[in-house]
């Protein structure tokens, strides 16, 4: 049994901290007859007062990947086609990824925007369509092979957007009139009352999020609470030019060992005990959002926020929980510290609470066995203390054991000196030197400072960049004696040789 009056109630508690002279967001639920509850509180936008509300519209981010793919199916795109089938040019590696696999986050494919961030080229830097195009052919290769792991990536999202037979607005006003979605072609595009993105600095005050690539389908798109609701409403149901496409997004991804990986086509499965869930986040500078829907009930929660620190994902599934009284796992610990193969690009940083698994941070849920677990099926993982104070299990459901890596540890002398790039920023030059204040890392002709390392063990080590509004962690790994690789969560294709 339902019980919107907790879910509400809940959903007031979470969003009571929405000041109202400061970004603010929404929290809305509903069922098949429309609005249950709305709570919404702050400002669209702190420069003209205006209030947050259901009907203010916000940049979806990756909600959007869902809508792109019930277009892409409506238009007829052929998801068993080779990626290199539908666009010229690619590496061979990436040209065979199947498109499906590209779209589920189990091709390999690596992010776009990550690997130029690992080159030191901040997302705030105006990079139009083309050109992103143009980059995306010049990728080298995957971060593993295909259908044997599972890692977040929007280049596959871009890859196929540039296969459709029309633009993905075009698609969407002929197969799905009034959807009331936008899609703007960049941050510099105007779109009526839409909210401002916001983050706060050090210092406290509050500055206006910035991303200057040129969207793709993979988070281009933008609406109110209001419209995302009726298009929920209609995709469950089966309405609106949407009839059959639930059942193929919300359909799992499988590796090649046939195990599921929760992960359908923009659609999300939440892993826990109680009404089946899928849904899915957005984020991008300021702006922080997720969906989430119960179709054997017909309901949903939708919360969208203008401002950074929101816990999006974490906000509906609190809401929904109350709604239909499943349990919540609750918050696991791991030993704190930093953790790296011996022997392979992977690492982790552990804060107690939370762990960050190869830069990417995710809260720790404790598991009956003493495992803590994440609920995110695009990054799963299973991780518990081992020997000698490591850590062992799965991510993304490959078998990891992950060594302590010692406080007074020291950096390894061969990651040492200058280094030039191979395949995709062959240009690139960083050199790694030992200062007063330990090992640095520094990119010729990039103005930035140099970023401190901390060893991370034989061959490794961790580096810490600032990109606003957070920061970038990556690691440089000593593949090969002469070829070291920047490792992160969606982007592990970066080499460079040995100058």
């Amino acid at each position: 049994m339902v019980s919107w009056q907790q879910a509400e109630a809940r959903a007031a508690v979470l969003a009571s901290g929405w000041t109202a002279d400061e970004p603010g967001g929404v929290v809305l639920g509903f069922d098949r007859g429309g609005v249950r509850f709305v709570r919404a509180a702050g400002l669209a936008s702190l420069e003209h007062r205006v209030p947050f509300t259901a009907a203010t519209p916000t940049r979806l981010a990756s909600i959007t990947k869902h809508v792109f793919c019930a277009a892409a199916l409506r238009d007829g795109l052929d998801l068993a086609r080779p990626l290199g089938a539908v666009v010229q040019g690619l590496s061979p590696d990436i040209a065979a990824v199947p498109l499906r696999r590209a779209l589920d986050m189990t091709g390999g494919l690596p992010d776009l925007a990550e690997s130029f961030g690992l080159l030191g080229i901040p997302s705030t830097a105006s990079i139009d369509r083309p050109t992103l195009l143009e980059l995306a052919r010049g990728l080298p290769g995957v971060n593993f092979t295909p259908g044997h792991s599972i890692a977040y990536s929007n280049t596959g999202y871009r890859l196929a957007e540039a296969a459709l037979s029309s633009r993905f607005d075009e698609l969407l006003a002929r197969h799905f009139p009034g959807h009331g979605l936008f899609y703007p072609e960049d941050e510099a595009e105007p779109v009526p009352g839409l909210a401002t993105g916001y983050w706060k600095d050090k210092e406290g005050h509050w500055q206006r999020g910035r991303y200057g690539l040129n969207f793709s389908a993979s988070g281009g798109l933008a609406c109110s609470a209001e419209a995302l609701m009726r298009w929920a409403q209609q995709l469950m149901e089966g309405q609106g030019g949407t009839a059959g496409l639930w059942q193929q997004l919300a359909c799992s991804g499988r590796l090649q060992d046939g195990t599921e990986t929760g992960y359908g086509l923009g659609l999300s499965r939440v892993a826990l005990t109680g009404p089946l869930l899928w849904g899915h986040g957005g984020s991008l500078p300021g702006y922080k959002n997720h969906m989430l829907l119960a179709p054997e009930l017909g309901a949903g929660v939708i919360v969208l926020s203008n401002r950074e620190e929101t816990a999006a994902y974490g906000l509906s599934l609190a809401v929904m929980a109350a709604l239909t009284g499943m349990t919540l796992p609750g918050p696991g610990r791991l030993p704190p510290g930093l953790f790296s193969e011996e022997d392979g690009p992977f690492w982790a940083e552990s804060t107690g609470d939370a762990v960050l698994l190869l830069g990417a941070q995710e809260p720790l849920h404790a598991g009956d066995d003493g495992t803590m677990r994440g609920l995110q099926s695009h990054l799963p993982f299973e991780l518990r203390p081992g020997p000698e104070g490591g850590l062992e299990g799965r991510i993304g459901h490959r078998a990891v054991r992950l060594d302590a890596v010692e406080a007074e540890a020291g950096l390894d002398h061969r990651l040492l000196g200058p280094w030039r790039g191979s395949g995709f920023g062959d240009e690139a030059r960083l050199e790694i030197s030992l200062s007063g204040s330990g090992a640095v890392l520094r990119l010729p002709g990039i103005a930035a400072p140099p970023v401190r390392l901390r060893p991370l063990g034989r061959g490794k080590a961790l580096a810490v960049r600032p990109n606003p509004p957070g920061a970038s962690r990556f690691a440089l790994w000593l593949e090969q004696p002469d070829t070291l690789l920047l490792v992160s969560q969606r982007s592990r294709v970066l080499r460079f040789r040995r100058c």
